[in-house]
């Protein structure tokens, strides 16, 4: 898990909800304004009615009124909020470009990498393979990934791109780590490897990180709010 979790990173559930459980099943009236309190500590009204405000709010439940003598009432009051879950992330470069000049088994420095949520993220990971001939598909060099907390501290255990796990959960709410790549570079064929080849070398993969709380009342493609 941790070795999974930190080299898909590198690339618990809270849901804040305010109020009474029925409160969401009300009626919604009338939209009304909201206000962001800025880094300066001015409040800043947020675009009504707007696909891309940061917040919206709308008044509920029914008009309430009463016009008697008796000696109390009981006015219901109901506040209900519905968080999205949001997804912030980093990683500090997009991979390695290496340059060798003799056969060795080489570790190139790492790339720092962070993902912060107020839910957990489910990372999945497409393409990551040895690294492979741009002429010949059947000529590789054997890659791993490896993964540390300290960026000045190499790995222990390396983990072959092949088995790579291909999706791991990040749990809430923030994890950082460093990324490392650890290449073959065979003067003669061994370990079922061809003897490295004067070429270029690539592989392209992908690396797609999910909410794991869907809000109906957001665009899952824009993150805006829905129509």
């Amino acid at each position: 898990m941790r070795k999974g979790l930190l080299v898909l990173l590198v690339i618990s559930l809270m849901m804040g909800i305010v109020g009474l459980a029925w409160g969401s099943e009300l009626q919604l009236l009338q939209e009304t304004q909201v206000w962001r309190l800025d880094e300066e500590g001015n409040w800043v009204p947020e675009p009504k009615g707007g696909l891309t405000a940061n917040a919206r709010a709308w008044h509920q439940g029914t008009q309430q009124s009463g016009f008697c003598n008796k000696e109390t009432w009981k006015i219901d009051v109901a506040s209900h909020a519905s968080i999205a879950q949001w997804i912030k992330w980093q990683l500090d470069a997009q991979g390695w470009n290496i340059k060798v000049r003799k056969p060795g088994i080489y570790v190139a420095g790492p790339i720092k990498g962070w993902v912060k949520s107020n839910a957990e993220v489910l990372a999945t990971a497409q393409g990551f393979d040895d690294l492979t001939s741009t002429t010949n598909p059947n000529e590789k060099i054997e890659t791993w990934y490896g993964f540390s907390e300290d960026e000045n501290t190499m790995p222990t255990n390396w983990v072959k791109a092949t088995q790579l796990p291909t999706s791991v959960t990040i749990p809430f709410c923030y994890h950082e780590g460093y990324l490392w790549i650890k290449i073959n570079v065979r003067e003669d064929a061994s370990g079922g490897y061809p003897k490295t080849r004067a070429c270029e070398y690539q592989d392209d993969a992908k690396i797609t990180l999910s909410l794991t709380v869907l809000k109906n009342w957001i665009d899952p493609e824009s993150g805006n709010f829905k129509q």
